[in-house]
Protein backbone atom coordinates (compact mmCIF):
# COMPACT_ATOMS: atom_id res chain seq x y z
CA UNK A 1 0.00 0.00 0.00
CA UNK A 2 1.41 3.49 -1.06
CA UNK A 3 2.30 5.68 2.52
CA UNK A 4 0.27 8.72 2.30
CA UNK A 5 0.92 12.33 3.45
CA UNK A 6 -1.40 15.37 3.20
CA UNK A 7 -3.34 13.75 0.77
CA UNK A 8 -0.17 13.21 -1.77
CA UNK A 9 1.13 9.63 -2.93
CA UNK A 10 4.61 10.05 -1.27
CA UNK A 11 5.46 5.67 -2.91
CA UNK A 12 5.15 7.38 -6.79
CA UNK A 13 8.28 9.70 -7.61
CA UNK A 14 7.66 13.23 -7.53
CA UNK A 15 4.44 13.05 -5.80
CA UNK A 16 5.70 14.57 -2.69
CA UNK A 17 6.25 18.16 -4.16
CA UNK A 18 4.02 20.82 -3.57
CA UNK A 19 2.13 21.85 -6.98
CA UNK A 20 4.25 25.40 -7.07
CA UNK A 21 7.48 23.04 -6.69
CA UNK A 22 6.85 20.86 -10.04
CA UNK A 23 7.66 23.52 -12.41
CA UNK A 24 11.43 23.38 -11.07
CA UNK A 25 10.83 20.00 -11.64
CA UNK A 26 10.09 20.07 -15.07
CA UNK A 27 13.38 22.32 -15.55
CA UNK A 28 15.55 20.08 -14.43
CA UNK A 29 17.19 18.89 -17.48
CA UNK A 30 17.12 22.39 -18.85
CA UNK A 31 18.90 24.10 -15.85
CA UNK A 32 21.53 21.07 -16.04
CA UNK A 33 22.32 21.80 -19.27
CA UNK A 34 23.02 25.20 -17.73
CA UNK A 35 25.26 24.20 -15.59
CA UNK A 36 23.09 24.41 -12.33
CA UNK A 37 22.31 21.30 -10.65
CA UNK A 38 18.98 21.13 -8.66
CA UNK A 39 18.63 18.98 -5.24
CA UNK A 40 17.69 15.59 -5.33
CA UNK A 41 13.83 16.79 -4.32
CA UNK A 42 13.82 18.74 -7.53
CA UNK A 43 15.54 15.76 -10.24
CA UNK A 44 13.68 13.59 -12.17
CA UNK A 45 12.52 9.80 -10.83
CA UNK A 46 12.81 11.72 -6.85
CA UNK A 47 10.97 9.72 -4.18
CA UNK A 48 10.79 11.13 -0.44
CA UNK A 49 13.08 9.24 2.04
CA UNK A 50 10.48 10.09 4.70
CA UNK A 51 7.62 8.33 5.49
CA UNK A 52 4.11 9.09 6.96
CA UNK A 53 3.91 11.20 10.19
CA UNK A 54 7.84 11.52 9.58
CA UNK A 55 9.26 15.11 10.57
CA UNK A 56 10.18 16.17 7.25
CA UNK A 57 12.61 18.82 8.16
CA UNK A 58 14.56 15.82 9.46
CA UNK A 59 15.63 15.03 6.20
CA UNK A 60 17.42 16.61 3.12
CA UNK A 61 14.91 16.34 0.84
CA UNK A 62 11.89 16.92 3.23
CA UNK A 63 13.45 20.86 2.98
CA UNK A 64 10.44 22.46 0.86
CA UNK A 65 10.41 25.42 -0.54
CA UNK A 66 9.25 28.72 0.77
CA UNK A 67 9.47 30.68 -1.73
CA UNK A 68 8.34 29.15 -4.87
CA UNK A 69 9.61 31.87 -7.04
CA UNK A 70 13.69 30.98 -5.99
CA UNK A 71 15.42 27.89 -5.60
CA UNK A 72 19.03 26.98 -5.19
CA UNK A 73 21.31 25.20 -7.05
CA UNK A 74 25.14 24.39 -7.40
CA UNK A 75 26.84 25.47 -10.05
CA UNK A 76 28.10 22.48 -11.70
CA UNK A 77 31.86 24.09 -12.56
CA UNK A 78 32.50 24.79 -9.22
CA UNK A 79 30.27 23.28 -6.67
CA UNK A 80 29.16 26.81 -5.36
CA UNK A 81 25.59 27.60 -4.34
CA UNK A 82 23.67 29.77 -6.12
CA UNK A 83 19.72 31.61 -6.00
CA UNK A 84 17.82 31.01 -9.29
CA UNK A 85 15.16 33.81 -9.44
CA UNK A 86 12.07 33.77 -11.61
CA UNK A 87 10.93 37.32 -12.59
CA UNK A 88 7.89 38.54 -14.75
CA UNK A 89 8.60 40.75 -18.33
CA UNK A 90 5.95 42.99 -19.04
CA UNK A 91 4.53 43.37 -22.62
CA UNK A 92 4.70 46.89 -24.03
CA UNK A 93 3.28 47.59 -27.49
CA UNK A 94 3.98 43.79 -28.10
CA UNK A 95 7.36 43.31 -27.01
CA UNK A 96 9.11 42.33 -24.14
CA UNK A 97 10.69 44.41 -21.98
CA UNK A 98 12.60 42.83 -19.27
CA UNK A 99 11.81 43.67 -15.54
CA UNK A 100 12.71 46.53 -13.58
CA UNK A 101 14.71 43.97 -11.06
CA UNK A 102 16.72 42.59 -13.66
CA UNK A 103 17.62 46.15 -14.61
CA UNK A 104 18.71 47.53 -11.68
CA UNK A 105 20.48 43.86 -10.90
CA UNK A 106 22.13 44.09 -13.92
CA UNK A 107 23.55 48.06 -13.98
CA UNK A 108 25.10 47.30 -10.43
CA UNK A 109 26.45 44.06 -12.12
CA UNK A 110 28.92 45.75 -14.74
CA UNK A 111 32.26 46.08 -14.84
CA UNK A 112 32.03 50.19 -13.68
CA UNK A 113 29.99 48.77 -10.75
CA UNK A 114 30.93 45.90 -9.62
CA UNK A 115 34.46 45.80 -8.09
CA UNK A 116 33.60 49.25 -6.01
CA UNK A 117 34.03 48.48 -2.21
CA UNK A 118 30.87 50.23 -1.67
CA UNK A 119 28.49 48.95 -3.99
CA UNK A 120 26.75 46.15 -1.79
CA UNK A 121 24.37 45.46 -4.39
CA UNK A 122 24.27 41.32 -5.42
CA UNK A 123 25.71 40.52 -8.13
CA UNK A 124 24.05 39.05 -10.85
CA UNK A 125 25.81 36.45 -12.32
CA UNK A 126 23.48 35.54 -15.48
CA UNK A 127 20.17 35.95 -17.15
CA UNK A 128 18.61 32.40 -18.31
CA UNK A 129 15.41 32.32 -20.56
CA UNK A 130 13.65 29.56 -20.44
CA UNK A 131 12.61 27.90 -23.86
CA UNK A 132 9.04 28.47 -24.71
CA UNK A 133 8.38 31.28 -21.41
CA UNK A 134 7.81 34.62 -23.16
CA UNK A 135 6.92 36.10 -20.01
CA UNK A 136 9.45 35.42 -17.62
CA UNK A 137 13.37 35.78 -17.24
CA UNK A 138 15.53 33.03 -14.73
CA UNK A 139 18.13 35.42 -12.53
CA UNK A 140 21.47 33.99 -11.32
CA UNK A 141 22.78 35.01 -8.11
CA UNK A 142 25.20 33.88 -5.45
CA UNK A 143 23.41 32.13 -2.44
CA UNK A 144 23.32 33.96 0.47
CA UNK A 145 22.24 33.80 4.29
CA UNK A 146 20.27 35.84 6.62
CA UNK A 147 22.38 38.46 8.21
CA UNK A 148 21.98 37.86 11.59
CA UNK A 149 22.48 33.77 10.68
CA UNK A 150 24.61 33.13 13.00
CA UNK A 151 23.94 36.10 15.64
CA UNK A 152 26.21 38.88 16.24
CA UNK A 153 28.50 38.10 18.87
CA UNK A 154 29.88 41.60 19.20
CA UNK A 155 29.23 45.29 18.79
CA UNK A 156 31.50 45.80 16.05
CA UNK A 157 30.24 42.96 14.46
CA UNK A 158 26.63 44.42 14.41
CA UNK A 159 28.52 48.03 13.49
CA UNK A 160 29.99 46.11 10.65
CA UNK A 161 26.35 44.93 9.22
CA UNK A 162 25.36 48.86 9.82
CA UNK A 163 27.75 50.38 8.03
CA UNK A 164 27.98 47.91 4.94
CA UNK A 165 24.09 48.31 4.39
CA UNK A 166 24.49 52.73 5.06
CA UNK A 167 27.21 52.05 2.49
CA UNK A 168 25.12 50.55 0.30
CA UNK A 169 21.83 52.50 0.16
CA UNK A 170 24.07 55.46 -0.05
CA UNK A 171 26.15 54.10 -3.21
CA UNK A 172 22.55 53.63 -4.93
CA UNK A 173 21.60 57.06 -4.45
CA UNK A 174 24.78 58.67 -5.58
CA UNK A 175 23.35 56.76 -9.13
CA UNK A 176 20.44 57.91 -8.75
CA UNK A 177 18.79 54.65 -7.69
CA UNK A 178 16.09 54.34 -4.91
CA UNK A 179 15.68 50.93 -3.51
CA UNK A 180 12.40 51.62 -1.86
CA UNK A 181 12.07 48.62 -0.54
CA UNK A 182 15.08 47.98 1.88
CA UNK A 183 13.60 46.18 4.73
CA UNK A 184 15.79 43.63 6.83
CA UNK A 185 14.12 40.98 4.63
CA UNK A 186 16.06 42.20 1.76
CA UNK A 187 19.22 42.09 3.13
CA UNK A 188 21.61 39.28 3.06
CA UNK A 189 24.96 37.86 4.48
CA UNK A 190 27.99 36.18 1.81
CA UNK A 191 29.10 33.96 4.42
CA UNK A 192 30.92 31.35 2.26
CA UNK A 193 34.29 32.07 3.94
CA UNK A 194 32.74 31.91 7.46
CA UNK A 195 31.66 28.66 6.12
CA UNK A 196 34.49 26.66 4.63
CA UNK A 197 32.96 23.22 4.16
CA UNK A 198 29.23 25.10 3.11
CA UNK A 199 25.90 24.85 4.16
CA UNK A 200 22.70 23.45 3.81
CA UNK A 201 20.39 26.38 1.66
CA UNK A 202 17.57 25.41 4.12
CA UNK A 203 18.87 24.26 6.77
CA UNK A 204 21.61 26.48 7.48
CA UNK A 205 23.59 24.82 10.17
CA UNK A 206 23.81 22.05 8.65
CA UNK A 207 26.11 20.70 5.79
CA UNK A 208 24.80 20.80 2.32
CA UNK A 209 24.55 16.71 2.66
CA UNK A 210 22.27 17.35 5.49
CA UNK A 211 24.48 15.02 7.83
CA UNK A 212 25.98 16.95 10.32
CA UNK A 213 26.62 20.37 11.84
CA UNK A 214 28.18 23.01 9.48
CA UNK A 215 31.48 24.08 10.69
CA UNK A 216 31.79 28.27 10.80
CA UNK A 217 33.98 30.73 11.80
CA UNK A 218 32.98 34.16 13.86
CA UNK A 219 32.42 37.25 12.03
CA UNK A 220 35.27 38.49 14.26
CA UNK A 221 37.78 35.74 12.60
CA UNK A 222 36.20 35.70 9.07
CA UNK A 223 34.66 38.85 8.00
CA UNK A 224 31.51 38.14 5.76
CA UNK A 225 29.94 40.69 3.45
CA UNK A 226 26.36 42.25 3.07
CA UNK A 227 24.45 42.92 0.35
CA UNK A 228 20.92 44.47 -1.04
CA UNK A 229 18.55 42.29 -3.12
CA UNK A 230 15.13 42.57 -4.24
CA UNK A 231 15.04 45.57 -6.84
CA UNK A 232 11.12 44.66 -8.14
CA UNK A 233 10.23 48.16 -6.63
CA UNK A 234 13.61 50.22 -7.13
CA UNK A 235 13.25 52.99 -9.64
CA UNK A 236 16.18 55.10 -11.65
CA UNK A 237 16.38 58.68 -12.38
CA UNK A 238 17.75 60.59 -14.52
CA UNK A 239 21.23 62.57 -13.40
CA UNK A 240 19.69 65.72 -15.10
CA UNK A 241 16.07 65.88 -13.96
CA UNK A 242 14.49 66.31 -10.77
CA UNK A 243 13.53 63.20 -9.07
CA UNK A 244 9.98 62.88 -9.17
CA UNK A 245 7.95 62.23 -5.81
CA UNK A 246 6.49 58.28 -5.41
CA UNK A 247 3.96 57.15 -3.47
CA UNK A 248 5.96 54.72 -0.94
CA UNK A 249 5.32 50.82 -0.16
CA UNK A 250 4.77 48.69 2.68
CA UNK A 251 8.11 47.13 3.33
CA UNK A 252 8.76 44.14 5.50
CA UNK A 253 5.83 44.48 7.34
CA UNK A 254 7.41 48.43 7.85
CA UNK A 255 4.66 51.47 7.24
CA UNK A 256 6.63 54.55 6.85
CA UNK A 257 4.81 57.62 7.70
CA UNK A 258 4.40 58.93 4.08
CA UNK A 259 2.09 55.39 2.58
CA UNK A 260 -0.03 55.74 5.85
CA UNK A 261 -0.99 59.50 4.62
CA UNK A 262 -0.76 58.30 0.92
CA UNK A 263 0.89 61.13 0.10
CA UNK A 264 4.06 60.62 -2.40
CA UNK A 265 7.45 62.01 -1.56
CA UNK A 266 10.94 61.71 -2.48
CA UNK A 267 11.96 58.00 -2.53
CA UNK A 268 15.28 58.76 -1.24
CA UNK A 269 13.74 59.79 1.89
CA UNK A 270 11.28 56.70 1.83
CA UNK A 271 14.91 54.50 1.63
CA UNK A 272 16.45 56.66 4.49
CA UNK A 273 13.72 56.17 6.85
CA UNK A 274 13.27 52.30 6.07
CA UNK A 275 17.28 51.54 6.61
CA UNK A 276 16.79 54.04 10.32
CA UNK A 277 13.55 51.63 11.18
CA UNK A 278 15.22 48.68 10.77
CA UNK A 279 17.94 49.46 13.03
CA UNK A 280 15.75 50.52 15.50
CA UNK A 281 13.57 46.82 15.21
CA UNK A 282 16.56 44.90 15.16
CA UNK A 283 18.79 46.46 17.53
CA UNK A 284 16.99 49.20 19.92
CA UNK A 285 13.77 48.47 20.44
CA UNK A 286 13.07 44.17 19.20
CA UNK A 287 10.20 43.75 16.56
CA UNK A 288 7.03 41.79 18.79
CA UNK A 289 5.68 41.49 15.23
CA UNK A 290 8.41 38.66 14.71
CA UNK A 291 9.10 37.77 17.73
CA UNK A 292 12.35 39.50 17.48
CA UNK A 293 14.50 40.75 20.46
CA UNK A 294 16.83 43.69 20.87
CA UNK A 295 20.24 43.26 21.11
CA UNK A 296 22.13 45.55 24.31
CA UNK A 297 24.82 47.90 23.53
CA UNK A 298 23.43 49.92 20.96
CA UNK A 299 21.69 52.81 22.70
CA UNK A 300 24.31 55.25 21.03
CA UNK A 301 22.65 54.75 17.85
CA UNK A 302 19.45 56.10 18.76
CA UNK A 303 19.99 60.08 18.08
CA UNK A 304 20.81 58.80 14.42
CA UNK A 305 18.10 56.55 13.94
CA UNK A 306 15.83 59.15 15.60
CA UNK A 307 16.65 61.77 13.12
CA UNK A 308 16.26 58.83 10.19
CA UNK A 309 12.57 58.24 11.17
CA UNK A 310 11.25 61.46 11.61
CA UNK A 311 7.22 61.80 9.84
CA UNK A 312 8.51 64.60 8.22
CA UNK A 313 10.54 63.34 5.01
CA UNK A 314 11.73 66.42 4.23
CA UNK A 315 13.56 66.48 7.91
CA UNK A 316 15.38 63.08 7.18
CA UNK A 317 19.35 63.46 6.87
CA UNK A 318 20.44 62.14 3.58
CA UNK A 319 22.54 59.32 3.25
CA UNK A 320 25.42 61.61 2.04
CA UNK A 321 25.26 62.96 5.67
CA UNK A 322 24.46 59.83 7.71
CA UNK A 323 27.68 58.11 7.10
CA UNK A 324 29.92 60.65 8.67
CA UNK A 325 27.82 60.99 11.39
CA UNK A 326 28.03 56.92 11.74
CA UNK A 327 31.67 57.11 11.48
CA UNK A 328 32.50 60.09 14.07
CA UNK A 329 29.92 58.11 16.38
CA UNK A 330 31.72 54.70 16.09
CA UNK A 331 35.19 56.34 16.48
CA UNK A 332 33.92 57.67 20.02
CA UNK A 333 33.65 54.15 20.61
CA UNK A 334 36.04 52.59 23.14
CA UNK A 335 37.65 49.26 22.08
CA UNK A 336 36.40 47.47 24.72
CA UNK A 337 32.86 48.53 23.69
CA UNK A 338 33.53 47.75 20.31
CA UNK A 339 34.38 43.98 21.24
CA UNK A 340 31.53 44.13 24.13
CA UNK A 341 28.83 40.54 23.57
CA UNK A 342 25.91 41.56 21.68
CA UNK A 343 23.39 40.10 24.36
CA UNK A 344 19.44 39.43 23.22
CA UNK A 345 17.93 41.48 25.72
CA UNK A 346 15.30 38.26 26.19
CA UNK A 347 18.52 36.05 27.09
CA UNK A 348 18.27 33.76 30.13
CA UNK A 349 19.02 35.39 32.97
CA UNK A 350 21.30 32.24 34.34
CA UNK A 351 23.05 32.11 31.36
CA UNK A 352 24.26 35.45 31.23
CA UNK A 353 27.25 34.97 33.66
CA UNK A 354 28.49 31.37 31.92
CA UNK A 355 28.97 33.74 28.12
CA UNK A 356 29.98 36.55 29.19
CA UNK A 357 33.35 34.27 30.86
CA UNK A 358 33.49 32.18 27.74
CA UNK A 359 33.03 36.14 25.24
CA UNK A 360 35.76 36.93 27.64
CA UNK A 361 38.26 34.08 26.96
CA UNK A 362 37.31 34.67 23.08
CA UNK A 363 37.95 38.09 22.95
CA UNK A 364 41.25 37.72 24.23
CA UNK A 365 41.68 35.30 21.67
CA UNK A 366 41.06 37.54 18.96
CA UNK A 367 43.18 40.62 20.50
CA UNK A 368 46.05 38.03 20.70
CA UNK A 369 45.46 37.08 17.08
CA UNK A 370 45.27 40.82 15.86
CA UNK A 371 41.97 40.58 14.38
CA UNK A 372 40.05 44.10 14.68
CA UNK A 373 37.00 44.73 16.40
CA UNK A 374 35.10 46.21 13.67
CA UNK A 375 35.30 43.15 10.85
CA UNK A 376 36.04 44.66 7.42
CA UNK A 377 35.27 43.07 4.19
CA UNK A 378 36.89 45.07 1.43
CA UNK A 379 36.30 42.07 -1.32
CA UNK A 380 33.69 41.73 -3.81
CA UNK A 381 32.13 38.61 -5.84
Amino acid sequence: MATQKAGIDLDRPGEGLLPAEEWWLDRFEFLKEKGYLLRPRYRPGWKPSYKRYENDFAFEDGHFLLNHRVIDALKISDSSMVAIKRVDNTSVEGRTATCQEENICALFSTSEHASRPFNHCIPLLEVLHVPGIEDEDLLVMPWMREPEDPPFRTVGEGLQFIKEMFEGIQYMHQNNVAHRDCSMNNMVMDARKMYPDGHHPKEPSRTYDHKKRARHFSRTMVPPRYYLIDFGFSRKYGTSQERPPEYAIRSGGTEPPEYKADVPCDPFASDVFLLGNMIRLQFLDGDPEFEHSAIHGFEFLRPLVNDMIQDDPAKRPRMDEILPRFSNIVQSLSQWKLRSRAAKKDEFFFMKPFRGLDHLFWTCAMITRGRPAIPSSTSVI
